[in-house]
């Protein structure tokens, strides 16, 4: 007898190998699909429908950054989460990811073990798929 897979989307990843391996570490089930850059990001959000975006924002440049993460997920409500390592460069860009709604950060080393990857995921697709204003857990902006 055969039983129906459900295959979940794969979370598009714009981030450094360590980081990618911590999340690989933490959700081991989960698919996750590398971008190389902004541009890649972007298409994958038109082309892939992918479950949500993890981004070290400091890998997004400086001119399509902020418009970059807006536009991210908005058409089909999928969730936002940044991964950054803390950088004096992070605080301007978690300022305004903050002013536009990204409510879901990880930082590395700090609130990136499995438990925390697994809490900030689960979070941040939850508050999606219902609807509700994401309230980030603890250790999230």
């Amino acid at each position: 007898m055969l039983e129906r897979m459900t295959v979940l989307p794969a979370i598009a990843v714009l981030a450094d190998r360590d980081m990618l391996q911590r999340l690989q570490r933490a959700v081991p089930g989960m698919a996750f699909s590398v971008q190389r850059d902004w541009l890649d990001l972007a298409f994958s959000d038109l082309e892939a429908s992918p479950a949500a975006f993890i981004v070290d924002p400091t890998l997004l440049d400086i001119e399509h950054g902020i418009e970059t993460l807006r536009l991210l997920g908005k058409r089909r409500g999928a969730p936002v989460i940044l991964y950054a390592r803390m950088r004096p460069s992070l605080a301007e860009m978690l300022l305004a990811a903050g002013q536009i709604g990204i409510r879901h950060v990880m930082l590395y080393g700090l609130n990136d073990k499995p438990d925390g990857v697994r809490e900030t995921v689960r979070a941040a697709m939850s508050s999606t798929l219902t609807g509700a204003s994401p309230v980030a857990p603890s250790g999230s902006a």
